[in-house]
């Protein structure tokens, strides 16, 4: 079958938006196309999901509802035809789709769950960054329809949102995709195309599929140097490439070096690891170390080592002065980069000795305190996780030549001991009862452990920032800190350890909401509210007294988390709600604000009106 019937649809449905929905009941070329589908169907799903889409759009029903289906049935066919028109070029048509693993995917959401993403890699501008990562998170991209707009995302002019779907969304869709991206390979190409190797390097390449490897030969011979470099790295897991990598280490352009040096990392015969050790100790130590530390090997990491610690205990006795900072510096940054994710008795050994007897290392005194602190970081950050007492001890100490160690120290603590010990040692005496530090010292401790709390409490999901589960926030905190974070009026943090039962909690939220008109603190004010259980009527009247006590003429927005709080205001409040928030409306200056105001006053006088 060819993209012919596709098309014919995509014209039939493009004349129903120009001439109206409503003209689709009981349309004889759309009842002339669907069974057509429903014939495909029985083949792949996914024209099947078409034929059932037309038969709704042409049987009886309201013409809203009739609108969101146009709009389905479009959504759906334009991601089967930009799927369509990403393969062509190598051949996987129609009837092939089935055998793409796509059609594992479902088309089960609606039109508006998925508009919003589609509008985001679509477009530029603020805040896209945020609805992709949700919409990941929430599965959305298990939707047929959004596959090519997550292969779309790879140009993205936002590279951290590009990079984001290198790193989760296509890997999520398995090795099923390798063709798609291969297909539109251009081996010239620059970020773009370098970003489709880099998820195919993710994926792997499975050691029968020739074609594919021919693919990728054929880029790291020919293919700019980008492109070059990144295939080179997708032929790591191959030992009949070992001899070509080998070769492409040595070559004189540096991405290609880097590229097939990432290659040996992960391929780790013994020649790879030969390799890898020349150039470490030669003029691309750092390609080397970056390879390492992408395939921290044991058999490598225990080459680098020992060298490590040579390093560092080498004494000096020339002239101190930049140059020979720089070059010390040169030296041991490798390491470093090595060993960033690399986990080795003999390395923690390492790391033990150097944070309880930094005396032993001269090279370590010699360093900057940037350098010194980062060198000293990485070993409080693998002792961190090391469930040992004299690991323990050494970040204490750590912690007492500077507050900077002590997120170190207090994530370990919190591992250890219980939740009441750790409030004791960090809080419960000395300088953490002072609700104003007086020395620059306990300043700067004090400081110091706010950040720890605000990196401990909100945790990082895909980065979105989240508060913990109440059960483990009333499990494993102390209640005493959220008295402690009260006295301090730090608000995130009362909102991230809020339960309920404390009687500060209510007072003080009252008078933030009396003082504050900055929309950034309302999501942390009634999340606040809801982990402290208050009856609904406490939640309704406080939100009340936010939105009247804000200064509508200065407001240009409203978060979405307000107005979805507004909507969902309890029906037996909906009436009087509308009545309060509506005088509000004249006050705002900009018309998107007014409008969206006015249609919070017509669904909750919608809602009172339901429910009476």
């Amino acid at each position: 079958m060819s993209t012919t019937l596709l098309q014919e649809l995509q014209g039939e449905l493009r004349r129903l938006y120009i001439a109206g929905s409503d003209l689709a009941a009981d349309d004889f070329r759309l009842k002339r196309i669907e069974p057509k589908f429903a014939q495909l169907g029985e083949r792949a799903p996914v024209f099947k999901k078409l034929a059932e889409g037309l038969a709704e759009l042409t049987g009886p029903s309201e013409a809203e509802a009739r609108a969101s289906k146009l709009q389905d049935v479009s959504l759906l066919l334009n991601s089967v035809l930009s799927t369509q028109g990403a393969t062509a070029a190598e051949g996987l048509k129609e009837e092939k789709l089935q055998e793409s693993g796509l059609t594992d995917l479902t088309t089960a959401h609606s039109y508006r769950q998925l508009a919003e993403v589609q509008n985001a890699l679509s477009t530029s501008g603020g805040g896209r960054y945020e609805i992709v990562t949700t919409a990941h998170r929430d599965g959305l991209f298990r939707d047929l329809r959004l596959f090519p707009f997550a292969m779309k995302a790879l140009n993205d002019p936002y590279a951290e949102l590009a990079d984001y779907a290198v790193r989760y969304i296509l890997p999520s869709y398995g090795p099923v995709i390798v063709p798609y991206l291969l297909a539109g390979l251009d081996i010239q190409g620059g970020r773009e195309q370098e970003r489709r190797l880099e998820v195919i390097r993710k994926l792997g390449v499975d050691a029968e599929d020739a074609r594919t490897l021919n693919l990728l030969v054929k880029a790291a011979e020919e293919g700019s140097d980008k492109v070059r470099a990144a295939a080179i790295a997708c032929l790591g897991s191959h030992p009949d490439f070992e001899d070509r990598l080998i070769e492409w280490s040595l070559d004189k352009k540096k991405p290609v070096r880097e590229g097939a040096l990432a290659a040996l990392a992960v391929r780790n015969s013994e020649a790879a690891r030969d390799r890898i050790y020349e150039a470490f100790t030669g003029k691309d130590a750092m390609p080397a170390a970056e390879a390492v530390g992408a395939a921290p090997a044991a058999e490598m990491l225990e080459r680098l080592i020992p060298l490590y610690a040579e390093k560092l205990r080498q004494e000096y006795t020339g002239e101190e002065d930049r140059k020979s900072k720089d070059k010390l510096w040169s030296e041991l940054e490798p390491f470093t980069v090595a060993f960033r994710y690399a986990k080795h008795t003999e390395l923690e050994r390492l790391y033990l000795d150097l944070g309880a007897n930094q005396s032993d290392y001269p090279a370590l005194g010699r360093l900057d305190y940037a350098e010194r602190f980062r060198t000293l970081s990485q070993a409080a950050g693998y002792l961190k996780e090391s469930d040992t007492e004299e690991a323990l001890e050494v970040l204490y100490a750590l912690e007492e030549q500077s507050p900077d160690f002590l997120p170190y120290a207090f994530h370990a603590t919190k591992s250890r001991r219980s939740p009441a010990e750790l409030y004791d040692r960090y809080a419960g005496s000395g300088r953490g009862l002072l609700r104003t530090a007086v020395s620059k010292k306990a300043q700067a401790i004090q400081k110091k452990l706010i950040e720890t709390l605000h990196g401990e409490i909100h945790v990082y999901e895909n980065y979105v920032r989240r508060r913990l589960p109440q059960e483990t926030i009333e499990t494993q905190w102390d209640p005493r800190w959220l008295d402690w974070v009260i006295d301090r009026n730090d608000l995130e943090l009362v909102s991230g350890l809020a339960a309920p039962g404390h009687p500060k909690l209510l007072p003080y939220l009252e008078k933030q909401i009396e003082n504050t008109s900055n929309s950034y603190y309302e999501h942390y004010i009634f999340v606040a509210l809801d982990a402290g259980g208050y009856d609904e009527e406490t939640k309704y009247e406080l939100l009340m007294r936010w939105m009247e006590n804000r200064d509508w003429k200065k407001v240009y927005s409203i978060y979405h988390g307000e107005t979805e709080r507004l909507i969902r205001i309890p029906a037996r409040f909906a009436a009087e709600a509308a009545d309060r928030l509506e005088p509000l409306i004249v006050h705002m200056r900009f018309e998107n604000l007014k409008e969206t105001m006015q249609e919070v006053v017509h669904s909750l006088r919608k809602k009172a009106a339901s429910d009476e």
